[in-house]
């Protein structure tokens, strides 16, 4: 145990104390604080506003025009309909496209008793609300319509107007938010790891230059060697993250009634992140992902004889979460009840298993009772893998040669 201590030691100050670890640390900080900050920066940026809509002040919404055939259509109806654009008529609808074209305006329609035509920049498309212009010559057909049978001006107002209530209760976790989130944590998951794993692969690969490498696992013992290494960097990691995201999810936790308002699809993906427990779970399976792919980077690597070979020994673990995170987001759920018990897929799956839906607790406490099961196992493995591994030379071995060498171990 006290080897196993100071080879953790070892590893973990030996990857904090350089200075482009704090570098690292202080310039993600600062991305995410200002990612974290963007509604208030923006409102900054276009001086604020409260009367818009979300994001967007009046003073600086892009001009549009219309062309009225009718005689019904007024600046403030349309406004109603499409609030983004400042509205203005025009008298001649042969001036709308070379409008358009030299930027004088940046949206405009012609309307008609039949409907009306949209003319709109094609780059613009995305900012464009088919449905709300529909809902907005729907709606002027209906007064229309109503008039001309007579009725009151008075009876068309409360007709057109009236707003009944309506209200949506989701049982359970919302399937549309969860799915996104799940799929930037396990993105998020997939990248960390990766990038973790590769970082143990290239500290084993390079002690194979050393000397006293043997010596060293023999008075050591390769388990202390492989776990105290593996934990080191899971403990940098942690520091790390520590370091950059317990100051940016406060931050974000105050900040949420302004992303609602900037942006209400990423605030409600905010809410349910913080009102759930799925920040628990991705810290808990992160720790299983790290460890299951670590152990198999730090063993594959220590087959190596140089370490510009540390790439293929890295393919299989990199290939093999790349098949967790498709299995995790893209099977079908009947696949994903059975993969959040396997060894490799069970820790990415069930991750975004209980970030879609309500998955009971006991699946959850026994896939990552499972994960931390065969987590040992792995490392046991790893441990004898890289006591041979190290006193190899020449070509790396394949699998089914590393395998006959454990077997006569």
């Amino acid at each position: 145990m006290r080897n196993f201590f100071t080879v953790l030691k070892f590893e973990y100050l030996g990857m904090v104390r350089p200075k482009s670890f704090l570098i690292t640390t202080i310039v993600f900080a600062l991305i995410l604080l200002a990612a974290v900050n963007l509604p208030l920066i923006m409102g900054l940026i276009r001086g604020g506003g409260d009367d818009a809509a979300p994001g967007q002040t009046f003073h600086d919404r892009a001009p549009g025009v219309f062309y009225d055939a009718t005689g019904w259509y007024t600046p403030e109806f349309i406004e109603s309909f499409s609030p983004q654009f400042a509205w203005a008529p025009i008298a001649d609808p042969a001036d709308i496209e070379p409008g358009l074209e030299e930027g004088r305006f940046a949206i405009g329609m012609r309307l008609t008793a039949a409907g009306a035509t949209v003319y709109a920049p094609g780059g613009d498309l995305a900012g464009i609300s088919h449905g709300s212009f529909w809902e907005m010559i729907r709606s002027m057909a209906q007064i229309q319509t109503l008039e001309a049978a007579g009725v009151d001006g008075q009876t068309i107002h409360a007709v057109i107007g009236a707003e009944p209530f309506l209200d949506l209760v989701v049982i359970g976790r919302d399937g549309g938010q969860g799915q996104l989130v799940a799929m930037v944590f396990t993105i998020l998951l997939m990248i960390m790891v990766s990038a973790f794993g590769a970082i143990v692969a290239q500290s084993v690969g390079t002690e194979k230059t050393s000397k006293a490498i043997e010596l060293l696992t023999i008075s050591t013992g390769s388990n202390s060697l492989i776990f105290g290494k593996v934990l080191g960097v899971v403990l940098v990691a942690l520091t790390q993250f520590g370091l950059i995201l317990v100051p940016v999810f406060t931050l974000l936790y105050f900040n949420l009634g302004r992303w609602h308002e900037f942006a209400p699809m990423i605030g409600a993906m905010m809410e349910l992140i913080f009102t759930s427990n799925i920040l628990g779970l991705a810290f808990l399976f992160f720790l299983l992902s790290f460890f299951t792919y670590a152990f198999i980077f730090a063993a594959l690597s220590s087959t190596v004889s140089r370490p510009e070979d540390l790439g293929s020994a890295q393919s299989l673990p990199s290939m093999l979460l790349m098949l967790a995170y498709f299995a995790a987001l893209l099977a079908p759920e009947s696949w994903l009840r059975v993969l959040s018990y396997v060894p490799f897929f069970s820790p990415l799956v069930m991750m975004a298993r209980a970030t879609m839906t309500e998955v009971p607790a006991l699946e959850i406490a026994l896939s990552a009772g499972v994960s931390f099961l065969y987590v040992l196992a792995l490392g046991f493995l790893a441990a004898k893998i890289y006591r041979i591994g190290i006193m190899l030379t020449g070509n790396a071995p394949s699998l089914r040669q590393i395998f006959k060498l454990l077997r006569q171990s």
